[in-house]
């Protein structure tokens, strides 16, 4: 176990954490690490809310941690390295407003960044799928296709049942693309505890339409296409 304390307020900049002065122990970002789970815990400053980070190395802890300080000095956000990925751990939202305009525009960036690996495998689909769930911690909102190929395996494997072809969680895992789900669960668990889960609901809203109108004009579809769009249980 470690406590690690980010000042909420230092200089306009980037530090990694060794760099920080963390003598003042009072408004800071306490990150309390735990070493055999290899997870971080904190309470968002500005809500109050508990937060969870979750298969942090125990090697780079805390020299992997930089903090971000906006040219207030306030505190932006925290990010990690993690073998050269950066990774969000922290974000300050000075208001829902920025919570959202934030999602959003991640929504968006994930929904055109997912459309152009559709569009480039050039496939006739048969079906399109969007999934999404999200529990107040878990978050996943996922897309998968299937050609008409594709269909006819999984009708045969559940012994002719037609129906079988529209669910998406019968085709292989290998096809599923999804968004980046720790910076967004990371997002909303840092704005306001009853917003996020309609703040989620207008993210899978948003990346739907965004899909569809990237998708649907630029790739080849059977006659019998089905857009498909569920909330896991």
């Amino acid at each position: 176990m470690g406590v690690y304390r980010i000042p909420l307020k230092f200089k306009a900049g980037e530090f990694k954490f060794n760099e920080l002065n963390t003598d003042n122990t009072e408004d800071c970002l306490e990150l309390d690490y735990d070493n055999e789970y290899q997870m971080i815990n904190y309470d968002v400053p500005m809500y109050e809310s508990e937060s969870r980070i979750y298969t942090v190395p125990r090697d780079k802890m805390p020299d992997g941690l930089t903090a971000v300080f906006d040219k207030n000095g306030e505190l932006d956000k925290v990010e990690f390295d993690d073998n050269g990925h950066t990774r969000l751990f922290y974000v300050h939202f000075r208001n829902i407003g920025k919570s959202e305009s934030a999602v959003l525009k991640f929504i968006k960036e994930q929904a055109d960044k997912i459309a152009k690996e559709i569009i480039s495998r050039k496939q006739t689909a048969a079906r399109l799928f969007v999934g999404w769930f999200y529990d107040g911690e878990a978050v996943e909102i996922a897309v998968r296709t299937a050609t008409t190929e594709e269909m006819r395996e999984v009708i045969e494997y559940y012994n002719g049942d037609e129906t079988a072809a529209d669910n998406s969680g019968n085709y292989p895992v290998e096809k599923m693309i999804t968004v980046d789900p720790e910076p967004l669960g990371v997002m909303l668990m840092c704005t306001n505890g009853e917003f996020r889960s309609m703040l989620f609901n207008k993210a899978a809203e948003t990346f739907e339409e965004r899909l569809k109108s990237r998708v649907f004009d630029k790739i080849d579809k059977t006659g019998d296409f089905k857009f498909i769009s569920e909330e896991y249980d």
